[in-house]
């Protein structure tokens, strides 16, 4: 081979290889509990720049959504015990998600939203398919008591 040749697909090879480096490390996303993104949030460590996964407990009183403009908002808080312990001082964060409403949607829903912090305080759901996940807990209760049978 000649060594032009050779040298072009070195140049190639590496050129993809930072792509997909530069790509993995973009599309990565910290995940944060509720308490630790108000922490962080606090201390000026989250940016709106910063692409997040937040990991929350719908409080099912807090779900506000329009159908026409697809608008939905919700609050989570840090874990299911603040549900029924403290939920008057438990920490929220507030989150807005613009798509169709998932059925899965109600209070208890263990929540992963992954978007953006903004500067207004509140989460910011992304656009892809999988910005808001739901984990309905009547179906993992039902699995548990089926499983201890």
């Amino acid at each position: 081979m000649k060594p032009k040749f050779v040298f072009g697909i070195g140049l190639i090879g590496m050129a993809v290889i930072a792509v997909m480096v530069f790509t993995i490390i973009g599309n990565s996303s910290m995940e944060v509990q509720v308490n630790d993104l108000i922490a962080k949030r606090k201390a000026g460590q989250i940016t709106p720049d910063r692409s997040l996964k937040l990991i929350g407990w719908v409080v099912g009183d807090s779900i506000v959504y329009d159908p026409n403009s697809l608008h939905l908002e919700f609050d989570v808080v840090h874990a299911r015990e603040d549900l029924f312990d403290n939920l008057p001082n438990a920490q929220r964060v507030r989150v807005i998600y613009r798509g169709v409403k998932p059925d899965t949607l109600m209070h208890e829903a263990r929540a992963i939203v992954t978007g953006k912090m903004n500067g207004d305080g509140k989460f910011y759901a992304g656009n892809s398919p999988d910005a808001l996940l739901l984990q309905c807990p009547t179906k993992y209760e039902n699995a548990a008591k089926e499983a201890s049978k």
